[in-house]
C-alpha cells in the first residue's frame, strides 16, 4: 500500500514538473486610464518616488511594521525607493528614465534580486487629456513550480495597477492641455530707398576759335551790319517781337544827279547839313555790284 502511495506521489510530481516546464515564466500586466490633465501636471507625481505614497497601491499604512527608505535625487533618473519588513517582503525600485512629456521607466528587484520587474508609466495626449498607461513585466526564472505563480501574479498585480491609477486620478489636478507655442515669423528687413542724386550741370565752356579763323568784328552801335541791307525805320511802325527777325525792306533806286534822302528815323536840327552816310564795307573777296543805270542810259555789257 505504501509503495502504491509513493508511486502515485512521484507520478504527480513528475506531471507537475512537466506542466511547469511548459507554462510561461514571464508575465506582462498593463492598465491605463484617461486623466483630464496635461502630461506636465502628471509628471511630478510619478517622477518623485516619495509622492508615490500619496497615490500608489503600496503605502506604509497598508503594511504596518515595514520600513521605507528613499535615496538618490528627489526626482528623475537615479531616484531610489527601498522597502523591507512585515508582509511586504523586501525590494528596491529605481528610476531609469524620466521625461515630462513621455513618462518614466523603472527597474524593480524583489526578494533580493530573485525576481526582476521592468515597469513603465507612459503619457500620451488624447483629446483634451492624457492617456496614462502603466505596464509591469518580469521573468520568474527557470523554476517550473514558480511558473504556476504567473496567473496569480497577473491577477494580483493588475489589481494593484488599477488601484494606483485610480489614486493618481484623484491627486492630479485637472486642466486643459497647454497650447503649442507658434513660432514667431522672422522680421522682414525694410530697405530704405536712397534719394536720387541731383544731376550736375557742367558750366558752358567757351571753345576757342579754330586756328586760322577770323575773329568776328565787334558791332558798333548805329553802324550797319556787313552783308545785310540797312533797314530804315518807319515812323509809326511797331517793333517786332523779341526773337523775330524783321523782313528786309526794298530800297528804291536813286536817280542820277539827285541826293540820297536822309534817313527818316534821323532828325536833324535846322540849318545843319546832313552828315554823309557811310557806305558799307565790302569784303575784298566779293566783287562790287555795278551801279544802277540812270534814266536814258542803257546797261552796258560787262
Amino acid at each position: 500500500m505504501l509503495k502504491k502511495i509513493l508511486i502515485a506521489s512521484a507520478t504527480l510530481v513528475g506531471l507537475l514538473l512537466a506542466i511547469g516546464l511548459v507554462l510561461p515564466s514571464t508575465f506582462r500586466v498593463e492598465r491605463s486610464t484617461l486623466l483630464q490633465a496635461p502630461p506636465e501636471a502628471v509628471y511630478p507625481y510619478v517622477a518623485n518616488l516619495e509622492r508615490w505614497r500619496e497615490w500608489g497601491p503600496w503605502r506604509a499604512e497598508k503594511y504596518p511594521g515595514s520600513q521605507w527608505v528613499f535615496g538618490g535625487p528627489q526626482e528623475g533618473v537615479g531616484a531610489v525607493h527601498s522597502w523591507s519588513g512585515g508582509s511586504v517582503g523586501n525590494g528596491t525600485l529605481s528610476l531609469t528614465q524620466a521625461d515630462p512629456k513621455t513618462g518614466v521607466a523603472y527597474d524593480m528587484s524583489v526578494e533580493q534580486g530573485r525576481y526582476l520587474v521592468h515597469g513603465r508609466i507612459s503619457f500620451a495626449p488624447e483629446g483634451q487629456g492624457t492617456r496614462v498607461t502603466w505596464v509591469d513585466e518580469g521573468d520568474l526564472g527557470g523554476n517550473p513550480f514558480a511558473h504556476y505563480l504567473v496567473p496569480l501574479i497577473r491577477s494580483r498585480l493588475g489589481g494593484y495597477l488599477e488601484e494606483g491609477l485610480a489614486g493618481l486620478a484623484k491627486q492630479v489636478r485637472p486642466g486643459p492641455l497647454p497650447a503649442e507655442a507658434q513660432p514667431e515669423p522672422a522680421p522682414v528687413p525694410v530697405e530704405q530707398a536712397e534719394a536720387p542724386a541731383r544731376p550736375v550741370t557742367p558750366p558752358p565752356s567757351e571753345s576757342p576759335p579754330a586756328e586760322g579763323a577770323q575773329a568776328p568784328a565787334p558791332v558798333v552801335e548805329g553802324s550797319p551790319v556787313i552783308g545785310s541791307p540797312a533797314v530804315p525805320s518807319v515812323e509809326g511802325s511797331q517793333a517786332s517781337d523779341a526773337g523775330e527777325v524783321a523782313p528786309p525792306v526794298a530800297v528804291p533806286p536813286v536817280p542820277a544827279g539827285e541826293a540820297a534822302p536822309a534817313s527818316p528815323g534821323t532828325a536833324l536840327p535846322s540849318g545843319e547839313p546832313a552828315p554823309a552816310e557811310a557806305s558799307p564795307t565790302v569784303p575784298a573777296s566779293t566783287p562790287a555790284p555795278p551801279p544802277a543805270p540812270t534814266e536814258g542810259q542803257s546797261a552796258s555789257p560787262t
